[in-house]
């Protein structure tokens, strides 16, 4: 019987005339040993460029993940638990209560399911719920089901309202300790990572969390997660991980508490040292701090300082470094390159003049309004966030120009003479259009209306109103205040306007408006001239 060629090689014998090795390279070729291959699969191969000792980072990198399904998950249970509220609300309402007893079944069913998943699955009660929150929440569900219970008398709305407000109240409780439980998680590992890796895996799990929404930002700053990341963005060796840092802080900064935080950690201080090292050389030559972390710096200034966030009227510590800080933005604005980061610096500039009018005087010291302008003119009106950049512009002039001391700066003299004037007029220019999206004609819209402002404010200079005169602004003004078409049906606009035709009608006289014939802006009160052409047509007395 003929043996096969396996067999054959293997009962082979080296000849002294073969070298062993030869023999061993002739036999592997058709031998086979699955055992070596499964023992090869089954072993952990790291990345190209990867140490042996980033293994270690496996615990941590596990522990933001759960973290983060757990929060998703959450989320969306939270949400199915939400709709049955609404359910069994609207049910109430409508006075519909023969659909509440099985509404309120369902409801308690679900809220029962929730706990149980937050225990693993596991059959709980109110006896062995490891927080007194969960018992509490068990305890409203029992309430409410029995007062929902058919029976013989009729059922009480007022009654079966009071529980579920109150198994409400116990529920968002509930979600709150179980996100706070999760989110902690995650501070916890950026606090104790040992390496960039596990660092910016708990970054990104925080700054997602802060997209979210205004909750899961207080939440995080209720768990410690602004002073978690302003040590980050101090102490990291890595510019990369402090600019994430400081990004994710920015994300967190979007509410009153997080500023609260904020406030507490010499946050302020924190930011205009990195700002002013962003502009310090060291022995070698290289910047202290990137212009990445300058921007993201910026970002968290702007986003603290933002005129919309309620109950936040002053940040502590601002007065103290409102001139390092407005001079490292205006060199900032002055040097970049980065479109992005011009917006977010020109922004803080003029958040900052809403929140604290002392900035007016580092502005004038600085120049920063008209690097600002100048920075605006090189950038040209193509780039994508031209109409943004532009609103930022007009709200820092609008905003200096309510100082009547900083208009004679704001309108220059020699070669610098108009050119803040110019700028304003060419900005009254803008229109929406039909393509943009909703906030580009939002933001063209409050363009204008700053645009209008600022010169209304400027022109109570009479050599401002003459500036204004001879460029053939006048007629501008008017078109805006006539059709209401041009200002897309604002009202804002309209009376920016108005003010500042008056103002020039008084410094240089009405024949250019007569010649427009459009006097009835001027001579009536400026009420009735609002009235005249205001969009809504309603009654003001």
């Amino acid at each position: 019987m003929k043996r096969p060629a396996w067999f054959r090689c293997r009962s082979s014998r080296p000849s002294g005339r073969r070298d062993p090795v030869t023999v061993w390279l002739t036999e592997i070729a058709a031998l086979c040993e699955p055992e070596c291959m499964a023992t090869l699969q089954s072993k952990s191969l790291l990345p190209p460029g990867t140490s042996a000792g980033g293994a270690c980072d496996l615990p941590a990198l596990t522990l933001v993940a759960d973290a983060r399904n757990a929060v998703r998950t959450l989320q969306l249970r939270a949400h199915v638990i939400s709709a049955e509220f609404v359910k069994l609300c609207q049910q109430m309402e409508q006075g519909s209560l023969d659909q509440a007893p099985p509404l309120v079944q369902s409801l308690v069913g679900h809220v029962t399911e929730f706990v149980r998943g937050c225990h693993g699955g596991a059959a709980v009660c109110a006896k062995d719920c490891c927080s007194e929150e969960e018992s509490a929440l068990l305890t409203a569900c029992d309430r409410l089901r029995f007062a929902a219970v058919p029976s013989l008398m009729p059922l009480d709305p007022e009654e079966i309202a009071g529980h579920v407000a109150s198994l409400g109240h116990a529920f968002t409780h509930v979600v709150d300790l179980v996100l706070s439980r999760e989110i902690q998680v995650l501070v916890t590992v950026l606090e104790d990572a040992d390496s960039e890796l596990a660092q910016r895996s708990a970054l990104s799990g925080l700054a997602a969390l802060g997209l979210e929404g205004a909750h899961l930002s207080r939440l995080v700053a209720q768990c410690g997660g602004v002073r978690a990341l302003l040590s980050v963005a101090i102490d990291s060796r890595s510019s990369p991980v402090r600019a994430t840092a400081l990004r994710a802080l920015a994300t967190i900064c979007c509410v009153a508490e997080a500023v609260r935080e904020f406030e507490k950690a010499g946050g302020v201080e924190i930011i205009a040292d990195v700002l002013t090292e962003s502009g310090r050389e060291t022995a070698s030559g290289k910047r202290r701090r990137s212009e990445m972390e300058a921007s993201e710096a910026a970002a968290v200034l702007a986003q603290i300082t933002a005129p919309w966030m309620e109950d936040n009227d002053s940040v502590e510590g601002l007065v103290e470094h409102i001139r390092p800080i407005v001079h490292a933005l205006a060199r900032l604005v002055e040097e970049t390159r980065s479109t992005e980061t011009l917006l977010l610096a020109a922004a803080a500039l003029a958040n900052l003049t809403f929140m604290e009018p002392r900035a007016v005087w580092p502005l004038v010291e600085s120049g920063a309004a008209q690097k600002l302008l100048e920075a605006v003119r090189a950038a040209g009106p193509r780039i994508p966030a031209s109409v943004f950049l532009r609103e930022q512009a007009a709200t820092l002039i609008a905003n200096m120009a309510a100082v009547p001391e900083t208009r004679t700066h704001l309108a220059g003299s020699g070669d610098s003479s108009g050119r803040t004037v110019t700028a304003l007029l060419c900005f009254l220019q803008v229109r929406h259009s039909p393509l943009q999206r909703v906030n580009e004609i939002s933001a063209a819209e409050r363009l204008q209306q700053k645009s209008a402002i600022a010169l209304s404010r400027l022109c109570s200079d009479p050599e401002v109103s003459k500036q204004v005169v001879e460029m053939q602004g006048v007629s501008r003004l008017v078109r805006l205040c006539v059709d209401e078409r041009e200002r897309n049906h604002s009202d804002g606009v309209l009376i920016a306007c108005l003010a500042a035709l008056r103002k020039i009608s008084a410094n240089c006289g009405t024949k250019v408006i007569e010649d427009l014939g459009a006097m009835d802006l001027v001579e009536p009160r400026l009420l009735d001239s609002f009235l005249l052409y205001s969009s809504r047509q309603e009654s003001y007395v």
